[in-house]
């Protein structure tokens, strides 16, 4: 793309201009759907040519894969970082929202592009949705130790479905502004969700309980 300013760019080192196009990009599919933003943008934004982005990315959407990669690990430190400053002695239900208000925290940070993929899920790339359900996968593993249950079916559904629902909860409360006093009734309403699913379940053997994540 040919520059109309005619500023010379700034000289980066390898490491410095693929932060640059990530912070770019970054911003950019936070703000909008994968199909809204367009690769001159984000270049534009790192003040590079949409050649040198593709030095580094092949195509938009494996750009699109390493923000959307990013995100998780940053999201799973959070809630990792939450989950240790509640100590040892910490219930399951205490970590359980711990952990949902860390991602509440990081829904509102980037509602849009968050959104974006609950929306439409025909939007962003093959290698983002792969990241994605991986992991989802990830996340019903450590849901899984956190309860203490064993994997296997119908518990895995119910995990899955937990997270379902959750998303579905908070695509909602992005719909209505992430209004911060929703906040509480929303994780209570996802617990409660968990709570309902295992306890429908069949004991794991005769004689035994079903599942609860217990209380405060």
């Amino acid at each position: 793309m040919t520059r109309s300013d005619r500023r010379p760019r700034q000289r980066l080192d390898p490491a410095q201009r693929r932060t640059a196009i990530l912070d770019a990009a970054r911003d950019a599919f936070a703000q909008a759907p994968y199909d809204q933003v367009s690769l001159a943008s984000v270049a534009s934004a790192a003040d590079a040519s949409e050649a040198l982005v593709h030095k580094y990315f092949a195509t938009k959407g494996a750009l699109y894969a390493e923000i959307v990669r990013e995100a998780i690990e940053s999201l799973l430190q959070r809630q990792f970082e939450a989950d240790a400053a509640l100590g040892p002695g910490a219930t399951a239900r205490q970590r359980l929202a711990t952990s949902v208000e860390a991602y509440l925290d990081f829904v509102a940070s980037t509602p849009e592009g968050w959104a974006a993929p609950l929306r439409d899920p025909c939007d962003g790339a093959a290698e983002a949705a792969s990241l994605r359900a991986a992991a989802r996968e990830r996340y019903v593993t450590l849901l899984r130790a956190v309860l203490g249950l064993p994997p296997g079916q119908p518990r895995d559904h119910a995990l899955h479905g937990y997270l379902g629902f959750l998303d579905a909860a908070c695509l909602s409360w992005v719909t209505a502004g992430c209004q911060r006093d929703q906040r509480p009734a929303l994780t209570a309403a996802a617990l409660g969700a968990l709570d309902g699913a295992l306890a429908a379940l069949p004991p794991a053997r005769s004689g035994t309980s079903p599942y609860v994540i217990g209380e405060e």
